[in-house]
Order: C-alpha cells, then structure tokens, then sequence
C-alpha cells in the first residue's frame, strides 16, 4: 500500500469517526492497528509493527474480542504469516508471544461460551449450512459442549435436535466419554439407552468400567441393562470384577494416559459430575493435578466395590501424595480430596509396609523422584525386621531404590533398611552400610556434567558450575567421550547440554538410556531458531529445561536452581546433608549396637576414617561411637589419632571412644599411641581421667599408675 493511499486512507477514516458512536470508532482503530501490526512486520520494521500492537493489546480489547476482531479484518494465514516472522524478530518475539497466548485463550473462550452453544444447538434444525456450521461450533467446543448436548436428549422437545444431539455426541468422540460416564447411572431408562449406544459407537475403553457396572446393576431396567452390556463390549471391557475395571482406569490416569485427559496442554480439565437438577457440572481442576485427582476418585470407587482391592488402595496413595507433590505453588484443589482432613502421609503410613511397597513400585515405574522418596519416608516410620518383606512377593522396590540414580532416593532406602534390621540377607545388602557412610563423609557434594559441542562452551560452563559450587565430573562433546569419568563419579546431579537441536536430541536419549544420569535434570541450552521446537519435544518431562543460550554467569546459576528444583527438589543444601548425615550416623550405630548378621559395620570404617578428619562437634563424636563399634587395627589407631590430636573438651569425648573401642576389641595402638597417653595420664584433671580411662581399658602395665601414686 502506497504512503498516499494509507494517507487518504487515514484522512477518510477520521472523518468517518467523527460521525460514529466511540465503541464502533474504537473497534476501527483495532482492526487498523491490527493490520499495520501485520504490514509493518512482513517488511521488516519491528519498531512501528510493535507500537501499532502494544496499542491494540492495551486498548482494553478482550480475548474473545481480539479473536473476532482476526475472523472480520484478515485471513488467519496473513496473520500466521506475519506471526511467524515477528517470532523471529528479538524486537517483536515477547509481544507477538502475547498476541498468540491472548488469542488462543480468545477462540477457546468464544467456543465455549453457553450462549453461543445454546445458539449452535439451536441452528440444528436450520437450513443445511447453519447445521454445517453449528456443527462445526460445537465440536469446537468439545466437551463443554456436552452437558447441553445431554439436555437436549434428556429433556429436549424436538425429535429432530434431540437426535442431531445424539450423533454430535458420538463425533465428539473422546470428549464425550467421561462426562457421559459420569451421568449414566443417574440417567432414566430411556436415555440410559440412548448413551450406552453413543458410547458403544465411540467405542472408547474409558467407558467400559462404567457400562459393565450398569450392565449388572439389579435396580436398572432390563433395556438398560442390555444396552450396557452391548455397549461395554463395543468398548472392550474387561471380564474381570467390576473393581478390578474402575482401579485398572484410575493406574492409567495416575500414568497419565494422553487419550483420557482432554486438554493436556491447559491450565485445568473438568472433574464431571451429574446432578439431577443442574445436569452435568464441570469442576476446573488444575491440569497438573488432574490425572490424579480421576485416579483416586477411580480408586475410592473401585475400593467401595471391594475393599480388599490392594492394586486399588496402592493407586489411591499414589495419587494422593502426588497429587500434593504436584499442586503448583499457589493454586488449590477444589475437588473433595483438597479438602480432606487427612493428610496424604496419614494413608500412606496408615496402609502399612506391604502395600507401600507397591506405592513404591509404581513410582519407580514413573521414575518420580518425588513420590519415590514420599514412599520411602512412610517405609521408615513404619518398615521393621517383622514386616518389610512381603510373604510370596515376587518384587522388592526398597531394595531396587537402593540402585535409583538419585543420591537422596539412595540416602533414604539405606536409612529405611537400616532402621529396619532385617534378619534375613537380601540382594545388595552389602551395598547398605557403605552408602550410609558416603552419606556422613560428604553428602552436600552436588556432581555435574556438560555435555557442549565445542571445547570453548564445555570450559565456559564448567567454569561456571565450578563458580556455583557444584562438581564438575566431566566434560566432553558427547556422553560416550566422559564414559570413564561419569562411570567413577558417585552420582551425576545435573547436566548442562549445548548442541543444535539433533544433536541434543541425542544426547538427551543417551543420557537416559544410561543408568546414572537417566533421571538427572538437563538444562538444555540452544538458539532462538531452535529453542521453541524443543521445548515442544521436552515440555512434558520436568526435568528438562529448555532456554536460549545467550546469559551471562548470574542467569545461568539461576537457570540451575530453576532445573534442580524442578527435577529433583533442589539442590542439597547444607542443611539437607546434615540431616543426612544425622540420620546415617544414627543408623549405623544401631546396626553397630544390634550385632546385625545382615549388615557389616566394618563396611564403613573407611568412610568413617575420613569422615572423623572432617567433620567436628558432636557429629565427630558420634562417628567416633560407630567406629569405636569396630574391630580392626586401623579403626582403633584411628580414633587414638584423632583423640591425641584434639584438646579440651573434644579431647575428653574422643578418649573415651577410644576407651570403648579398647573395652570391646582389646589393645591395638602402636608404640607412639601409648607414649603420648602416658603423657596425657599424668597431666591430671578431666583429660588425665579420660587417659586413664583408656589406660585401664588397654590393659596396660600399672606401673604407670604406681608413678602417679609415688610423685
């Protein structure tokens, strides 16, 4: 368009204006800002194009406004055009993002709005073209168009829409199954059998549960129950018990089947439920939570159908404490559950070891670091020698956590067997005591890897994890170049992968496929022109965090606590590694006290050695205590080291340890060691009664004592 023409353009426009009522004269000044947003972007001027749509955007327009304003001023391939273009654009991408966001929300809101499928439903018994098109409205809707739809069959007065209700019930397909389901068994007769055949021509499996429960229910008619027994078939369901169905439903919600949840990708789906009065009623709940909310409710009906339904109780805990893990950060549950006065931990504990251990193992099937160790915490206050091991089970997930990749799931498994004693081996019960000590020696070492095309990125971002305080294990081009390194590290926390998009694809496959870092958070680096296609590839998986590469050291360090927290509940603190270490020295010296014929305290000592160098304060008196517990040359030299070493009061405690290990394993100092405690005997007060504990404990020659008598 010439600069003339949009002059005279201009000049018409405002005379125009002048003789307009101001909402029409503010709708004209949209739909020009909207076009000069779309000609100023698709040559090239980012300045003028983002004025024109900051305007629009902040003309009080709403959403479902600024999507009709799109319908009546331009073909949406115009606008996708100069979308796309704008995405590219550094000067336009965060307001264009704004326009697709406002607009996508603008369709779905018109879509759905009651007035306009009440205005749809009606056009059903137009002229051919208004069935087309209330047609299309209403599968546009999708499932907020079903309760209507549903009104229609049950209380419509025309034969002719009740029945075009019927068949857009059956094209509606998936998006009609749920809320169906939840209204048959409240339905009469007659539209009992009109649903069960809608469900069987949509032939989903969603359905079955519902149907066979209809199909035997002894107070429904004998049309109903025939037509639910056709229909459950059609779906495919199960012969088994009718618990069994509604608890193997609600395992594929807490597995978060994609074809059960009708609007994965927004910010909540509907909890259905039908009242007699009101018809069907949607409940927004919000989508990170939805797959488990269905599945307790699932649970809880199958458990009321039989409650010794253990794979049904398992899932219900399951949900439950994930279903809270999940809850994003100011948000609510408005379902029945969120307002339940018992706590997630209550059911957990309160169902005992053998069926936690199921909750267990279907978190590990998830690879949910969280759950895993929600699950492991209630294993500990509850698991002993008497009820860890279920009689005839043919898989123990406790001992299977042992070997998860996250260190703070192995921390845990180690904590709960050992506080369990078990009284029969197990395999990898060597493993325990070891990883109990690692825990003591240095559990807030936080372990990273980069993964970088190029040796310049590789240095840049391990210089920079080194500056956050993490570890660098290794760093290399691919996995398979830091096999050696990564195989010898203790555990791999985080990674840091910069590749273009193909070659981080592949690099995120092998570091699954890998059992060490399988469930570590990725923070995934790359460019402008790839980032939006990965993040579409990963934004299922929490764990990975895709952002554009260009930041300087501060946003790179916050990138990682965003990855950490996200993937694995944060990085360690210092706090955490104590508490670890707390609890770790605690375990120990029970095994130690309760002589266990399954765990080797002696599997610690090195672990211990080290750790009673570094640590000071009480925890280094009661690493003391363990290794006092301990019958070997080395343990004992060590503890007289350490005692000689130190002064005052921490000189007092770790004499007596040595004095313990003596009691219970007899002399085994060296020349050097007797020496200075000769010395230490002599020197009086509370140290010399401390030495001369140890004295008496090594057996050692009086003579030493008679001197003090005699001087």
């Amino acid at each position: 368009m010439s600069f003339s023409h949009r002059t005279r353009l201009a000049i018409a426009s405002a005379v125009l204006a002048s003789a307009l009522p101001c909402a029409t004269v503010l709708a004209l000044d949209n739909a020009q800002d909207l076009r000069d947003f779309v000609h100023y972007t698709m040559i090239a001027k980012p300045d003028l194009a983002k004025s024109h749509l900051e305007r629009l955007l902040k003309s009080g327009i709403t959403d479902a406004q600024l999507s009709d304003l799109v319908r009546e001023t331009m073909s949406r391939d115009r606008l996708d055009a100069a979308l796309m273009r704008g995405r590219g654009v550094s000067g336009l991408r965060d307001i264009v993002a704004e326009l697709e966001s406002r607009l996508d929300a603008g369709e779905k809101n018109l879509a759905r709005n009651p007035d306009r499928i009440a205005e749809a439903i009606g056009m059903l018994k137009g002229t051919l073209r208004q069935r087309t098109m209330a047609e299309e409205r209403l599968i546009e809707a999708g499932e907020f168009a079903v309760p209507q739809l549903l009104k229609q069959v049950t209380d419509g007065t025309e034969p002719e829409i009740r029945q075009r209700s019927l068949d857009l019930l059956v094209k509606l397909s998936r998006f009609a199954v749920i809320p169906l389901s939840e209204a048959l068994a409240k339905l009469d007769a007659q539209t009992q059998v009109k649903i069960c055949d809608v469900l069987g021509r949509i032939r989903h499996t969603a359905a079955g549960p519902y149907l066979a429960e209809l199909a035997t229910d002894p107070n429904a008619s004998a049309a109903s129950r025939e037509a639910a027994s056709r229909a459950a078939a059609q779906c495919g369901a199960g012969a088994g018990s009718l618990s069994g169905q509604y608890a193997a439903l609600g395992r594929r919600y807490f597995d978060e089947a994609a074809s059960l949840t009708a609007y994965p990708n927004e910010a909540t789906n509907n909890l259905w439920s039908f009242d007699s009065f009101a018809g069907l009623v949607p409940l927004p709940v919000p989508t990170p939570i939805f797959g488990e909310v269905m599945a307790m409710r699932l649970s809880k009906k199958a458990l009321q159908l039989d409650s010794s339904n253990g794979a049904a109780l398992a899932t219900f805990i399951a949900a439950n404490l994930k279903r809270e893990n999940d809850l994003p950060d100011g948000e609510t549950d408005p379902s029945p559950f969120g307002s339940s006065k018992y706590s997630p931990a209550f059911y957990a504990m309160g169902a005992g070891p053998a069926v936690l251990q199921d909750v267990l193992a279907l978190a590990i099937d998830k690879t949910d670091t969280a759950l895993i160790r929600d699950a492991v915490a209630a294993l500990s206050k509850t698991a002993g020698a008497g009820n860890l091991w279920s009689a005839g089970a043919t898989r123990r997930p406790l001992i299977e956590a042992l070997q998860y990749p996250d260190r703070r799931v192995r921390y845990d498994a180690a904590i709960a067997l050992g506080k369990a004693l078990p009284t029969t081996g197990f395999a990898g019960d060597f493993g325990v005591v070891p990883l109990l000590a690692s825990a003591i020696r240095a559990a807030d070492t936080t372990y990273a890897l980069v993964i970088a095309d190029n040796a310049e990125d590789q240095r840049l971002y391990a210089n920079w994890l080194e500056a956050h305080g993490y570890t660098v294990v290794a760093h290399g081009p691919t996995l398979a170049d830091t096999a050696a390194p990564v195989a010898s590290a203790p555990g791999v926390d985080v990674v840091v992968v910069r590749h273009n998009a193909e070659n981080a694809v592949a690099a995120m496959n092998a570091l699954r496929a890998l059992t060490k870092t399988s469930v570590a958070p990725v923070l995934m680096l790359t460019t402008t022109q790839e980032h939006d296609g990965l993040q579409m590839t990963y934004s299922n998986d929490p764990r990975i965090l895709v952002r554009v590469a260009s930041m300087d050291e501060a946003a790179f360090g916050n990138l990682l606590d965003e990855v950490m927290l996200r993937g694995s509940g944060g990085r360690m603190s210092e706090a955490d590694a104590m508490v670890y270490a707390i609890e770790s020295i605690v375990t120990l010296r029970n095994i130690a006290i309760s002589n266990s014929q399954v765990f080797n305290i002696a599997d610690a000592e090195t672990s211990l050695i080290e750790a009673l160098g570094a640590r000071t304060g009480t925890l280094k008196h009661q690493v003391a205590d363990v290794l006092a517990y301990i019958g070997s040359d080395s343990a004992q030299r060590a503890l007289f080291d350490a005692a000689l070493t130190a002064s005052d009061r921490d000189q007092v405690e770790l004499l007596n340890r040595v004095a313990d290990s003596a009691k219970r394993h007899g002399n085994r100092a060296e020349e050097r060691h007797l020496n200075r405690l000769v010395e230490l005997v002599r020197s009086g007060g509370d140290v010399g009664e401390a030495a001369a504990r140890v004295h008496g404990a090594l057996n050692l020659s009086a003579e030493n004592v008679v001197r003090v008598v005699v001087n």
